[in-house]
Formats: structure tokens, C-alpha cells, sequence
């Protein structure tokens, strides 16, 4: 296939995708169930212990000598913090910026795997392939453009309790050491990568790459392939294991290597 002829077909794939989502909405309008997985941000949204945690600072919140009401708010943070998106660049020099990153690959079918029995016996549980393979025993196999989420429980059950996510509530280099929670094991992202056709994955924790990773494999698998991940992502108890279509909404910033974003799921 040449240059040309992908170019030709892209449009027409992204208003094929476009209509197959309005489609699904518009069918089942009445049944559809919405789901925020979100966390808001606030002064209590969990960050990485060194990195700049989010601040607000209201400016205006009143009547104006005019007599009317206006309110505005200067906000801060860093970019990966509370519930947001990694960008390839991340972890991988020549990887894609937020901004580079086209809508359509932010919205797939999710695919939960429930770990969190697993979680509950060992905090720093990894996903295993095997944790895959029996998920498509039940569902079939991991459907194209997936997102593939590990649902550990860890957030559901603490959020937004740093000691009881992170490890601990100790904050800069001094708590790095003490980081426990679960995560990808390198094995099955490679499985996802080089097996199956995912967009990304996701996770219930604040990273992807569990809490004692000195390397960040995860990471370095996935952003080196160009995909997207997902973390601190909420109410995964309240997602169905198959058959929901996942949107995820970050901000487009100029050479971001990650955003906040909403996250919300639609099904049946």
C-alpha cells in the first residue's frame, strides 16, 4: 500500500470511527450506562512524593463593583499526578508529545482484568501473561485498539490516602524507597506489544510499573512502542470486565509528556 493511499483512507477510517461511536451512543441512549473514572483534583489528588503537587488559588470569588458575579482560579501541577495520561515521550526520546497524539487513539474497548485478590495477598503483585491468558478464556481475545486495564483495587479501597496508595506519606527522595504497590510486570507488556493491538493500558495505582521498579520497565516497553498508558484511574469496581468502550480526555500541551485527563466509560 503506498504513502498516498494510506493518507486517502486515514479520513475516511477516523468518520467511519466517529460514526460507529455516535452510532453506539445513539442506540442505546436510554440503556448506556456512563461511568467517571476521574478523580477530582484537589488539595488530597496523589502525585509522584517528588514531584510538584496541584495548587489552587482563587483570584476573583465575589461581586464585582459592577454588581455581578465573577469567579476565576489560577491552577498548578505537575503533569503526572491524580488521574492523567503518559505521553510516549515519557520514557522514549523519539516518542510522541501529548499534542502529537490524534483523538481517535484515546478512545478503545477496555478489557478490566480483576487482580485485586491477588493484590490483597501481595501488594507488589506484577500482571502476569498468564493474568491475560485467563481473562480471554472468559472474553475472547483482547480486542484491536484495547485498552487493557489491571484493576488492583488499590485506589478503589484508599484513594486518596497516600499511605495506604503509595506505601507511604513521606514526600521527596526520602520515600522513593518506601513506594509499595502493584503493577505491569515487563513480561506482559511485552505480551500486549508484541501479541495483541492495543492502544495502551491502565491501572488503579499511580504508576504502571509498581511501586519498588528502580528501572520503570513498563514504561520503557510501552513508550518505546508508541502506546499510551493510563493511571490512578477510579471506580474500576463499577466497570464490567468486557464490552465497555473507554474515552480518555487529556489536555493537548505543547511537548507534554503527560496531562491530566478525564477518563469515563460507556456500556451496556
Amino acid at each position: 500500500m503506498t504513502k498516498e493511499s494510506i493518507l486517502l483512507r486515514k479520513p475516511a477510517l477516523i468518520v467511519l470511527i466517529g460514526l460507529h461511536v455516535f452510532a453506539f451512543q445513539a442506540a442505546s441512549q436510554e440503556k448506556a450506562k456512563w461511568l467517571d473514572m476521574t478523580y477530582p483534583f484537589e488539595e488530597s489528588t496523589i502525585y509522584w512524593p517528588t514531584a510538584k503537587p496541584f495548587a489552587l488559588e482563587k483570584l476573583s470569588w465575589g461581586e464585582t463593583a459592577g454588581g455581578f458575579w465573577y469567579a476565576s482560579n489560577n491552577f498548578s501541577a505537575s503533569e503526572h499526578g491524580g488521574t492523567h495520561v503518559d505521553a510516549p515521550v515519557h520514557f522514549a526520546r523519539q516518542g510522541r508529545t501529548i499534542d502529537q497524539i490524534p483523538l481517535e487513539e484515546w478512545i478503545g474497548p477496555a478489557a478490566r482484568i480483576d487482580v485485586s485478590r491477588k493484590c490483597e495477598e501481595n501488594r507488589d503483585y506484577l500482571l502476569a501473561v498468564a493474568d491475560i491468558r485467563g481473562w480471554e478464556k472468559s472474553y475472547g481475545k483482547i480486542p484491536d485498539g484495547a485498552w487493557v486495564i489491571m484493576h488492583t483495587g488499590i485506589d478503589t479501597k484508599f484513594y486518596p490516602h497516600k499511605k495506604e496508595v503509595l506505601g507511604t506519606d513521606k514526600k521527596g527522595e526520602e520515600a522513593l524507597p518506601e513506594l509499595s504497590f502493584p503493577g505491569f510486570s515487563p513480561e506482559s507488556v511485552e505480551f500486549l506489544i508484541k501479541e495483541r493491538n492495543i492502544t495502551g493500558i491502565a491501572i488503579d495505582t499511580p504508576s504502571i510499573d509498581c511501586g519498588k521498579s528502580k528501572d520503570f520497565k513498563a514504561h520503557q516497553i510501552l513508550c518505546g512502542a508508541g502506546k499510551l498508558a493510563l493511571e490512578n484511574i477510579a471506580n474500576l469496581d463499577r466497570l464490567p470486565p468486557a464490552g465497555a468502550v473507554l474515552y480518555a480526555l487529556p489536555i493537548p500541551i505543547k511537548d507534554g509528556t503527560g496531562s491530566p485527563a478525564r477518563v469515563f466509560a460507556v456500556f451496556q
